[in-house]
């Protein structure tokens, strides 16, 4: 038998111990209650006791559900029978007590049923509403995450940046910012797609190789990382790590490797103003490895002493 069914079958199965389960428990317990309320009833010599039962079957009904409601009932009729026959005998009552026994198991079985199907209604209600508040929740936290990640790279973009904005300040950093040699080429030459599938590449191999660093598509097929340290000696074997695996990512056929040249600037930030210089002269380094050839890494310290005088 296919897995599907057998867990199908034992799902039917716990279904079938659970409501067993329910009809008893509700069987002992609204029994239980009806008696207690009886017994109230006698010792407190209530003139009209079917009341009390009656408000005892709603709240039994609304605890329980509709098997309760209708032992209930049946309880009611009894109890009440008890009463009305005034001292002679539990089952000698006259035509007009007999009466008000067909009256009260009708409105017991009325009221009992009316207040099972409210009951499931509201269930229902109940169960849909949160069915939709869920389904709303979800469907937030993927909005609020599409619009903070990159599809095509899944790195983050420049609006979760502006939303960590304030956590990478009065903090030591390396910024780096980083871009694929000739991509403009790759583009025209080899088409868009091949573009969209380095960009793929370069964005898992970044997000895979980098630790204790945000990984962002900063624009086109330029990315920004953002360490939360200044260890430019782990940053370093990353760095070569993370281009080795970059030169091996095969396009296709005939089509050209791929390579990527970086600049970086690590140090400590005090403020926002901090932050963008640190943003600028990473791009300055950028700049300064694609005038030495592409392919390459250069780097700088920031100083804010350095930065004010300059």
């Amino acid at each position: 038998m296919p897995d599907s069914k057998i867990r199908k079958k034992r799902k039917k199965q716990h279904k079938y111990r659970n409501d067993s389960r329910t009809v008893i428990c509700t069987t002992l317990g609204s029994f239980i209650f009806m008696v207690t309320l009886m017994l109230a009833c006698r010792n407190l010599s209530i003139p009209n006791p079917e009341v009390v039962l009656l408000t005892g079957l709603v709240v039994c009904t609304s605890l329980f559900d509709f098997p309760a409601g209708v032992i209930c009932g049946a309880q009611v009729v009894l109890f009440s029978m008890h009463f009305y026959s005034e001292g002679h005998g539990f089952f000698s009552y006259s035509a007009m007590n007999l009466q008000k026994m067909i009256m009260i198991f009708c409105s017991v079985t009325v009221i009992t049923a009316f207040l099972s199907k409210l009951r499931q209604i509201w269930n229902t209600i109940r169960e849909k509403t949160q069915n939709v508040t869920q389904m709303l929740r979800e469907r937030n936290e993927e909005l609020e995450e599409e619009s903070h990640i990159d599809s095509l790279t899944g790195l983050y973009n420049r609006n979760m940046l502006r939303e960590n904005y304030p956590e990478y300040k009065n903090r030591s950093l390396l910024v780096t910012f980083l871009d694929i040699d000739d991509f403009k080429i790759i583009n025209d030459v080899c088409g868009h797609d091949t573009g969209d599938k380095a960009l793929a590449e370069v964005g898992a191999i970044l997000s895979d190789s980098f630790t204790n660093t945000d990984c962002y598509r900063y624009g086109g097929d330029e990315f920004l990382l953002i360490r939360l340290d200044d260890n430019w000696s782990q940053f370093n074997l990353e760095m070569i790590r993370a281009r080795s695996h970059i030169s091996q990512v095969n396009l296709g056929p005939k089509k050209p490797p791929l390579h990527i040249s970086a600049g970086y600037v690590s140090g400590f930030t005090v403020d926002g103003e901090d932050l963008r210089t640190m943003f600028h002269m990473a791009d300055g380094m950028l700049y300064e490895s694609k005038r030495k050839g592409k392919n390459c890494v250069t780097g700088g310290v920031f100083s804010r002493d350095v930065a004010k005088s300059g």
